[in-house]
């Protein structure tokens, strides 16, 4: 009933729905909260979204890759040396999509435009804003794709991938997002530990608030007009961050809950509201859109993953 329903919405519409992808690095499970993510934690109401849901790693190369393909992380090293493209880009390629690609940093480290991204051309890609610093390079790429959406070719649907990096690393934000106090401005990773964190753990907050809302200037933007009657929006992070809950700081070192558990809101026009509390995971969702767009094959042909909305 639900796919009749987003099929419903697609025929109205004039054909396929646009689809954005948007992933906050870093984006921990537990962040998608009325405290840390307010606006985004109001949008997810209108979407489905996936309490227990993972990344296919525990770093930006296999959380990417698995969310991409839909498949395990250690496919990632044959894939790149054949420059295999994704399943899901050839069939969005082949159902007349447009493609746009904006990140706060280059994606040719780790390399998504030898894998993830292979074939498209780079005057599709902006990942090397001008500005200075991760905060204000977020904001000029969600600039560059708003401007995109205005002006674009209504003739064609488009596929757009957007990569907020703030949230990674450092951790960074305009000194008005800063919701969490106190916050550290510099820290001594050498000797952090599990007394001294909160101050960090703070700044990270203050850094997913930050682009969190970045990411909802995006999403008002479609709904202006009625966009989202014909749009799918995907939000969702690469890998998590742990802040010493499990013994150590930072990712890419183990696989604990925060550190590869991550949200997924799923907004598909015409599919209902709805919360799942069972496993899910990156690998489920390129077969799920490509369900949701009117592939048949069996997720086992391409995919390592499921449909999302089977029981």
């Amino acid at each position: 009933a639900d796919g009749a329903r987003a099929a419903a919405a697609q025929d109205a519409a004039g054909g396929r729905p646009d689809i954005v992808y948007i992933v906050l690095d870093s984006f921990r499970g537990d962040m998608l909260t009325p405290e840390v993510t307010p606006e985004l934690w109001e949008f997810s109401k209108k979407a489905r979204v996936f309490k227990n849901h993972y990344s296919g790693g525990n770093c930006t190369r296999f959380g990417i890759f698995s969310l991409i393909y839909g498949l395990y992380g250690n496919y990632w090293f044959p894939v790149l040396g054949e420059r295999r493209p994704p399943v899901m880009m050839q069939a969005l390629a082949g159902l007349g999509y447009d493609f746009r690609l904006y990140a706060g940093a280059k994606l040719s480290f780790p390399e998504f435009d030898r894998t993830c991204f292979v074939d498209i051309p780079h005057s599709k890609v902006y990942d090397e804003p001008a500005a200075g610093g991760k905060a204000a390079k977020d904001a000029e790429l969600t600039v560059k794709f708003m401007e995109f959406i205005k002006n674009r070719d209504r003739k064609k649907p488009y596929f757009a991938f957007i990569f907020y990096d703030a949230s990674h690393g450092s951790y960074e934000y305009p000194p008005e997002y800063e919701r969490f106090k106190p916050a550290a401005y510099s820290v001594n990773y050498l000797t952090l530990d599990s007394k001294k964190v909160l101050p960090i753990f703070n700044k990270y907050k203050n850094s997913v608030y930050y682009d969190s809302r970045l990411a909802m200037k995006i999403i008002d933007a479609l709904s202006a007009g009625g966009g989202l009657e014909n749009t799918a929006v995907i939000v969702t992070g690469d890998h998590g961050e742990p802040f010493f809950e499990y013994g150590y700081h930072g990712h890419n070192q183990g696989y604990c809950p925060v550190e590869i558990k991550v949200p997924l809101v799923f907004y598909w026009p015409g599919l209902k509201p709805e919360t799942y509390e069972a496993f899910t995971s990156h690998l489920d969702v390129a077969p799920s859109v490509l369900k949701l767009l009117g592939v048949k094959n069996p997720s086992s042909d391409y995919s390592n993953g499921a449909d999302l909305f089977k029981p």
